[in-house]
């Protein structure tokens, strides 16, 4: 389908994303911008009342990294979604995609599981029965089971939820989008499914004071409760080959200005930017519930600003941004482990040195994030690249047409 010039990017048929949004850099940048927001979440981890003003702000607006998340969602789908619809009319279309998904995310995942269960006798690791979940993809979903999450003695890979969520929606998406086809009602598929799934946590939240719904993480974690973000991105990326385009990348400001806005009420009513903790029941259920959407949404409109020429471009198209956004994945399956291991005693030792608590949380946080990257760097360039590298074999352009390269704006 062809697509009316503009501003942002340009398509061609490269390897990677043919016939889709040319390699955008600023995307990069918005991947980086997630790992940071996850970063600064996990890593900054402290008492909320601390008793300093400044300091329960500041943290405050760290517990809001785990918007973070949400943004991984929506970007996915708006990539994913782009390499779907350009590689309709490829002669193995659903194989070149789980191959080439599955070289990029399986080495990784799995290499770290398998290094965990060979560890577990010797330091004494008491799984559960969460290692057949996360061998399966589906601890996100156990979380039904129990409201207490794997506890491994220094390692954390409770955060894989989000991974088993991306992949449990992929299973369904490219079917859909081989049998939809159009753009005009894949965006309306996406809009539809948003609000479904918006019930369905409404849903959630109504019923947990009922035995079987007490669970706080149902209205989070589980794909059929959370799968509107990726779908506020497949939507995104279906509405821009429409005739819409150009009117959605003109609001994109003001959409982005309104879901943060809402946001922030919602953090003022509930005293807290948690989302499972508020000011009264009532309040309490107002993230996980239209929070969320409002997240959602605010974090397409990012993405579809991150495509126009101006200073928010600039600003995603900036060298360290992309940096983190290219060893994101790393990042985001290392730190958790890392920072479990290394949070006590470097809190401690920072302590016991400068005498001041909040100093030693932001100082042993930049110790542990350095030693992230240091160990993402290393473990793309020594090991996940021989598995990328396999992607020749899985290129998305055999058996299309050749076409011209089109602007995309």
């Amino acid at each position: 389908m062809p697509l009316s010039a503009a501003r942002a990017a340009a398509t061609t048929t490269d390897r990677d994303n043919p016939g889709s949004f040319k390699h955008v850099p600023a995307l990069d940048g918005v991947r980086g911008l997630a790992i940071l927001l996850v970063l600064m979440f996990h890593l900054m981890w402290s008492n909320p009342h601390s008793g300093s003003r400044i300091l329960d702000l500041f943290n405050q607006v760290r517990i809001a990294g785990f918007c973070g998340v949400n943004l991984f969602f929506a970007l996915s789908g708006f990539l994913i979604t782009g390499i779907l619809l350009d590689s309709l009319n490829a002669a193995s279309y659903f194989k070149t995609f789980y191959a080439r998904r599955s070289l990029r995310i399986f080495p990784l995942y799995y290499g770290f599981i398998f290094l965990l269960l060979l560890l577990t006798k010797p330091l004494h690791f008491v799984w559960s029965g969460w290692q057949y979940y996360f061998l399966t993809y589906s601890a996100n979903l156990a979380l039904w089971r129990s409201s207490v999450p794997l506890v491994l003695h220094n390692f954390n890979i409770n955060h894989f939820w989000s991974l088993q969520v991306e992949e449990q929606f992929y299973l369904a998406w490219p079917l859909v989008v081989y049998r939809v086809r159009r753009p005009e009602r894949l965006a309306g598929i996406a809009i539809a499914g948003c609000a479904l799934v918006l019930c369905t946590r409404i849903f959630l939240v109504a019923m947990q004071s009922h035995p079987a719904f007490n669970n706080k993480y149902l209205p989070y974690s589980p794909t059929f409760s959370c799968a509107d973000n990726l779908l506020f991105g497949c939507g995104l990326c279906a509405v821009l080959r429409t005739n819409w385009r150009t009117k959605i990348l003109r609001i994109a400001p003001a959409i982005f200005a309104a879901c943060l806005l809402a946001c922030i009420v919602i953090a003022v009513v509930n005293h807290t930017a948690e989302w499972d903790e508020g000011a009264t029941a009532a309040t309490r259920g107002l993230m996980p519930t239209v929070g969320f959407s409002f997240i959602g949404l605010g974090s397409a409109a990012l993405i579809a600003l991150s495509l126009r020429t101006g200073m928010v471009q600039s600003v995603f198209r900036n060298f360290i941004l992309r940096f983190f956004g290219k060893y994101s994945y790393g990042l985001y399956v290392y730190h958790y482990s890392l920072d479990e291991a290394l949070k006590a005693p470097l809190r401690t030792w920072l302590y016991g040195h400068i005498h001041s608590k909040g100093m030693s949380v932001i100082l042993e946080a930049l110790l542990v994030g350095a030693l992230s990257v240091f160990i993402a760097v290393l473990s793309y360039h020594l090991y996940e690249v021989q598995f990328l590298r396999l992607k020749r074999f899985f290129e998305y352009n055999r058996g299309l047409p050749h076409k011209p390269a089109v602007a995309a704006g």
